[in-house]
């Protein structure tokens, strides 16, 4: 079963977000790491993420400080591999104690609400760092648009989890790729490298892949070669991210005025591709 963002029930917080020196984020809670948990078990919130040689981390229920927070009790706690030891919330406790892990690599994180326990074990995949749990694609392009919350969830390979899939129907538009669908827009996104629409960078300038066709697309993120695969689905390899993604795309209306992909509405537009133009029905 793939694990999901998390949904409200009566006995869970509806998220855990990871903060502290040991995540790659710090304290920022726009770059917080995700905790995913899944519909059969909500109480159990999930992470494989690397944490940092005795860097303090904590668990967040909301996006805000000062709410119902996950810690570590009285003191702080340097966290045995495979050893349940206690979650303890800030209503049960005001000690802004926090755990601690002794030797930097990716681990296995497994929160239980209803137990109040946290585990952590060194995951089988130590290659790479591992700084997300998932990814997701955000825009005009997207089935969810430019709601953060409403992003199409890329899941990462269970054998290369630094490299985020997903198949989603996309339409004429524009995209990005967010790290967190739990905050806002002061997160780091992955955008598009003007130097080559295949390749990634990790924040900078607002440069977002523009989609010109509508379609079911295979989508591929490597964050560590920093590269993006947008790939119509089933075509068998013959289309490329050039063939369907161009940062040169511009449309105009009919009348001749320029248009931005987020400005498209049903209707009949001028499509430039480079050299080439073409009428475009939006539907």
């Amino acid at each position: 079963m793939a694990l999901a963002a998390a949904v409200l029930t009566a006995n869970a917080a509806d998220r855990l977000l990871i903060v502290g020196e040991a995540v790659w984020g710090g304290w920022s809670i726009d770059n917080s790491v995700v905790m995913l948990n899944t519909a059969e078990n909500p109480d159990v919130f999930k992470a494989t993420v690397n944490l940092k040689q005795n860097g303090s981390f904590k668990f967040l229920t909301t996006t805000n400080w000062g709410n119902l927070e996950y810690r570590a009790g009285d003191e702080d706690v340097t966290l045995a591999e495979d050893v349940a030891s206690a979650l303890v919330s800030s209503e049960e406790n005001a000690n802004d104690k926090q755990f601690k892990v002794s030797e930097t690599a990716n681990y296995d994180i497994v929160c239980d609400l209803v137990a109040k326990t946290i585990v952590v074990k060194k995951a089988a995949y130590q290659t790479n760092p591992l700084n997300h749990t998932a990814l997701w694609l955000i825009g005009s392009a997207t089935p969810g648009g430019w709601g953060i919350s409403e992003g199409t969830m890329l899941s990462p390979l269970a054998d290369n989890p630094t490299v985020f899939t997903a198949t989603a129907d996309l339409v004429v538009g524009e995209m990005k790729v967010a790290v967190n669908n739990q905050t806002g827009y002061g997160q780091t996104f992955y955008l598009r490298d003007t130097a080559d629409d295949t390749k990634m960078v990790f924040g900078g300038d607002d440069n977002k892949w523009n989609i010109s066709k509508a379609g079911k697309y295979d989508v591929k993120v490597d964050v560590v070669n920093m590269t993006i695969s947008i790939v119509e689905s089933g075509s068998n390899g013959i289309s490329s991210t050039e063939r369907v993604v161009d940062a040169a795309t511009t449309w105009y209306d009919l009348s001749g005025n320029k248009m931005s992909a987020r400005d498209l509405r049903p209707g009949c537009y001028i499509q430039k591709c480079g050299s080439k133009t073409s009428k475009i029905i939006v539907k």
